[in-house]
């Protein structure tokens, strides 16, 4: 377990914002607000010297009683001393490594899937087809909000935020792609990642994504050298995204799974912040394409609930009760530090299906519920604001999947293959899912976890040359939701804010 940190700051610091400072010298700082102060997850100690409370640098920041100030709050000033909590730098891979399709070209080469909490690498053999090494990390824009939305609205007040969260990424990445390749060469990458983080990526503005109509400045196949961004890689290329919220994540998840060689209709879900889900019909149908995207919020993610962290080492990642005593797993087996969120998953599960909470998902005694303790004994609550912010997150999904499979016209019952992708979808308990009407009962049987699709897709499109003219081509013939506009999944969002009756 890693130390707090000490931090001196020098005269290079003085003026800017002390958490944007810190995500630009890639120190790690949870700002779930965006920077509007009221998370309090960007809290560190003032250990020497003092800070300002305003960007002009004319008042002196107050700390409160223990010495601790908001960083997305405060401005640095030289010489003043910080402290950070311990640094939880991070993620989960979770991809299934399996040997791919070969190419006629030997050497090494990167597949990235940039994720909106978690970054995840692999270094490939393009001759052999082997996944030799794999990596990952939190994002480091978490510092500059939890969700795209945050992200793209700091851009869009402050340009200048852009290039700040651009720096912060590419030098993680090139961090990751040290680490994988020891110095070899690299002779291509392809990366990943919903529109908003492949625009941040390549330094494009996601200003038009912030409002209707919701236009991207980009969604085909952009290819640049590494050169631009400051990468050591000859070319770099982002795989295509589909609309302004379904992006390169998705059709590399495509890729992945095969979705549009299935004969019967299947359905591709990654539950997280957007909820993204894409429907095919199936061959045997009339093979048609639907995509849509939920605005779930970041509580899946871990961001936005009171003890809530990513799925990284010492998150508690399952619950289970024993007569009303929570019996926590976590991440690598590490003492508990907070929850993510297959661990919310399943600690409401569980609190429903015991009588603990009803069906409008208030707790029957008191405002909280204590499920762990941290190793110096602090202890970790769910509270009633926490269940709020998931059933607002179950209910999106829930409704977008319902709303999608009605505009396709195929019964949640007629699906043959349901493939979960993403962190949350690899370590999720499907039954728990289903038990707090995440996930319709239908879904039991039928559902398997893929993992990191997304990266599994990228690994195809660096050994399969014609990878991303599919990809193109799916992408532009998937008809697009628009869900609030939608008065179906209006509907059906107000009816999945209940948990439902029928417990299995």
């Amino acid at each position: 377990m890693s130390k707090p940190t000490r931090i001196r700051l020098g005269s290079s610091a003085v003026g800017q914002n002390l958490a944007e400072y810190l995500a630009r010298t890639g120190y790690l700082v949870h700002a779930d607000c965006g920077g509007r102060g009221t998370c309090g997850k960007c809290r560190v100690q003032l250990a020497g010297g003092f800070l300002y409370e305003n960007p002009a640098c004319t008042r002196v920041a107050q700390p409160d009683k223990d010495g601790y100030v908001l960083a997305c709050r405060t401005w640095c000033c030289s010489g003043a001393v910080i402290v950070l909590p311990e640094q939880k730098g991070d993620g989960l891979t979770a991809f299934d490594a399996q040997a791919q399709a070969k190419t006629a070209q030997s050497g090494l080469g990167i597949a990235l899937d940039i994720g909106t909490t978690t970054l995840a690498a692999a270094l490939v053999d393009l001759e052999g087809g082997n996944v030799l090494a794999t990596t990952s990390a939190l994002n480091p824009q978490i510092s500059y909000g939890a969700d795209v939305i945050s992200r793209i609205q700091s851009a869009t007040e402050r340009p200048e935020t852009l290039t700040g969260m651009q720096n912060a990424l590419l030098c993680r990445v090139r961090d990751m792609i040290a680490e994988l390749a020891h110095d070899k060469p690299i002779l291509r990458m392809t990366v990943a990642g919903n529109p908003t983080m492949l625009h941040i990526f390549c330094g494009a503005s996601p200003a038009g994504m912030g409002a209707y109509p919701f236009t991207p400045a980009f969604t085909e196949a952009r290819t640049v050298t590494g050169a631009e961004l400051d990468l050591p890689v000859p070319t770099v290329t982002c795989l295509p995204s589909i609309s302004a919220f379904v992006g390169g994540d998705i059709t590399a998840g495509m890729l992945h799974t095969n979705l549009t060689d299935a004969e019967q209709p299947a359905l591709l879900l990654d539950i997280g912040t957007n909820g993204e889900s894409v429907l095919f019909t199936g061959k045997a149908r009339d093979a048609r394409l639907y995509a849509a995207s939920a605005a779930a919020g970041p509580a899946l993610e871990g961001a936005g609930i009171s003890c809530g962290m990513g799925g990284i080492t010492g998150a508690v990642s399952a619950v289970r009760l024993q007569g009303n005593t929570p019996i926590c797993s976590t991440v690598g087996n590490a003492p508990a530090q907070g929850i993510c969120g297959s661990g919310l998953v399943d600690l409401i599960s569980c609190l429903y299906t015991a009588g603990l909470m009803d069906e409008t998902g208030a707790l029957e005694h008191g405002d909280s519920f204590a499920f762990a303790t941290t190793q110096d004994g602090t202890p970790l609550c769910l509270t009633q604001a926490d269940i709020r912010a998931l059933q607002l997150c179950k209910s999106a999904i829930r409704a977008s999947v319902e709303t999608l499979c009605l505009r396709a016209g195929v019964s949640p019952d007629a699906l043959d293959r349901v493939y979960l992708a993403g962190g949350l979808g690899y370590y999720i308990n499907v039954s728990s899912a289903v038990r707090i009407g995440l996930l319709p009962a239908a879904f039991m049987s039928r559902t398997e976890s893929v993992g990191n699709a997304a990266l599994g897709g990228c690994v195809r499109a660096l050994l399969n040359p014609d990878a991303i003219d599919r990809m193109q081509a799916e992408a532009t013939r998937t008809h697009t939701l628009e869900l609030s506009t939608d008065s179906a999944w209006n509907e059906a969002f107000m009816e999945h804010m209940m948990f439902p009756d029928d417990i299995i």
